[in-house]
């Protein structure tokens, strides 16, 4: 795995921990200790495009969070956090959905230019896919095979599954307001939209417009008549996609303007970030440091060290023994909790042995599909797992109840309460009426020594409940995908995705877009339908609830525990170096850490 650094504000190193099979040395310089804080990172960064699959991976993630503000920001439990200081997103009538955006007369980006409509119009070209005319082709491997005719037109290839449902062209008033127009209810309209890129900077290189507001206006007037302007946005688009990774910005960072508190300043790919204070920044979080680094280039235990030694001022490495007890021997002050929840989703496919028989089940044949794969999650010993696997490196590790994609304790649709019944399991096969053993394929990555030991565990409790379960040897990151028919069932982390509903009716709808396992159940679509129907944020937990107990009921997956994580900083100060307030836990499967970042933000009264 890949190590990103990265820079902090004034005087603190963190390093956030990574597997790398080895220290890297630097081929340039780290800035000035003296104001800079650094963190260290094993995720690299790789695109400030927060549309892009890049831009959405953690480590771009950790760094975009500090260097951008928006409209809302997404909190560990999925929901919306406002932040009026940037502007206001309200929505002003439901039939249709209709959403207004009134910047604030403070937001800027870096660069001092003013955020405008022109930002969110060419996020709204970018997501809607509706000026695209080329869409990516992959091949077998799940690479584009098509990228000639995507340089050749216009294909922004970011289409988001809820802007999808405002093909319109939105509409801006005289006082800026922009006003977004849905064919139909949207559940995530509060974050479906947000400044991103900044269109000034972004037709300046791809249309070569040096003014700022000139080359503003060439964006809006190209995605106000797109069919005038062809030319304009395929240099837009094919621009879009790329300009802001990190190859490019290692070129140059002059265009990579941004909106939070702080700025970049230099890229090193697949070694460190580099930020400074933003000077332009009027926002609600303003800079508390002037400069910081966030690295991505250290060993796990030769985080322990930086950070021992006052190269670094905090950690994060991978939650293993020999770290913790490297932590523990320096005096480290250690934060440990939880991250993304472990789960074990059944493949429902036909054919598949925890499916029902055959194209058009009975109802009999799916009821007895229910009873096997129940009896599968009956037969795990998830306490075991938790006192086990988890406990030693996180005390307070408990079986997981959250049963959707969350990252926030106690969200997620708390519903999955089984305890496990061996002798029920059994009761629950024999009932079945289906052969025993039942071979089980199970996709883990097992390189990964905790979810090894997880799997050990599965396969022996289940072998006495009548199953016998295999692990497969592909990794859950390909074979997943790659082949649908080699595994019944994976043990797979529950990430959070940017848009939370829209994420739930990909992965548990039939059809889905991201239904990995194919499962289809009448009841879940219908859970999935009233869930993605609901404009009112206030009544998506009760919504989610309903979606996560026919999961469960269902016997679609069981949730384990959640991963360990730990954040650790000096517990006494070091001579020439800041002593940081307490800095949380960093989860990095969160899509959105803006308020982790609350630490290298001015506090009032600090």
């Amino acid at each position: 795995m890949r190590a990103v650094p990265r820079l902090l504000a004034a005087g603190v190193v963190l390093v956030v921990g990574g597997v790398l099979a080895g220290c890297t040395g630097d081929p340039a310089p780290l800035p000035s200790r003296t104001g800079a804080v650094v963190i260290a990172v094993d995720v690299p960064f790789a695109s400030l495009n927060a549309g892009t699959a890049r831009g959405r991976a953690p480590g771009s993630v950790l760094v975009r969070s500090l260097v951008q503000d928006g409209f809302v920001s997404l909190d560990e439990a999925g929901r919306a956090v406002p932040d009026e200081a940037f502007g206001t997103v309200e929505k002003v009538a439901d039939d249709p959905l209709t959403v207004r955006y009134t910047i604030a007369p403070t937001a800027s980006w870096s660069d001092g230019v003013p955020v405008t409509a022109a930002d969110l119009l060419l996020e709204w070209a970018a997501r809607s896919g509706s000026l695209d005319d080329v869409v990516p082709e992959l091949g077998e491997d799940g690479e584009v095979v098509n990228r000639d005719a995507l340089d050749a037109g216009v294909a922004f290839a970011a289409t988001s599954r809820a802007l999808v449902h405002a093909q319109a062209t939105p509409t801006v008033d005289d006082e800026g307001r922009v006003t977004v127009v849905y064919a139909e209810p949207v559940a995530d309209w509060q974050l479906a939209l947000d400044v991103n890129l900044p269109a000034h900077a972004l037709a300046r290189s791809a249309l070569g417009v040096e003014d700022d507001a000139a080359a503003a206006a060439a964006v809006v007037a190209a995605v106000g008549a797109p069919a005038d302007h062809r030319d304009d946005l395929v240099a837009l688009s094919r621009a879009w996609r790329t300009a802001f990774d990190d190859d490019a910005l290692a070129a140059g960072v002059a265009d990579a303007v941004t909106t939070g508190p702080y700025a970049l300043a230099r890229v090193l790919p697949d070694e460190r970030v580099e930020l400074v204070r933003n000077e332009h920044y009027a926002g609600s979080r303003p800079a508390r440091f002037d400069s910081l680094v966030v690295r991505s280039d250290l060993h796990p235990l030769d985080q322990v060290t930086a950070l021992r030694d006052g190269e670094v001022d905090a950690v994060a490495p991978v939650a293993t023994a020999d770290v913790q007890e490297a932590l523990a021997e320096s005096g480290a002050q250690v934060v440990t909790g939880g991250d993304a929840v472990w789960q074990l989703v059944a493949r429902a496919a036909a054919g598949g042995v925890l499916a029902a028989a055959g194209d058009e089940p009975s109802e009999q044949d799916l009821a007895r599909a229910v009873d096997v794969r129940r009896a599968l999650w009956g037969s795990v010993p998830r306490a075991q797992v938790v006192d086990e696997v988890v406990a030693p490196l996180w005390p307070q590790a408990s079986v997981e109840e959250a049963v959707l994609a969350t990252v926030g304790v106690g969200a997620g649709g708390a519903a999955d309460t089984a305890q496990a019944d061996v002798p029920g399991a059994r009761a629950l096969l024999e009932g079945a009426q289906v052969g025993t053993p039942v071979t089980v394929r199970l996709l883990a990555n097992t390189v990964d020594p905790l979810r090894a030991q997880v799997v050990d565990l599965v396969t022996t409790h289940a072998r006495e409940a009548g199953f016998e379960v295999v692990a497969a040897t592909s990794d859950p990151a390909t074979g997943l995908w790659s082949d649908p028919a080699g595994w019944d069932v994976a043990l797979v982390p529950a990430v959070q995705d940017e848009l939370p509903v829209a994420s739930l009716v990909d992965r548990w709808g039939t059809d889905g877009a991201t239904n990995v396992t194919a499962w289809s159940d009448a009841a879940t679509d219908e859970a999935l339908a009233a869930l993605a129907a609901q404009v009112d944020p206030a009544a998506l937990a009760e919504a989610e609830g309903v979606l996560a107990t026919r999961l469960v009921e269902a016997g679609a997956l069981t949730s384990l525990v959640r991963a360990p994580a730990l954040t650790a900083t000096r517990a006494e100060p070091l001579a020439g170096r800041p002593q940081l307030d307490a800095v949380p836990l960093l989860r990095l499967s969160r899509a959105d850490l803006t308020d982790w970042w609350a630490w290298a933000s001015e506090q009032p009264g600090r």
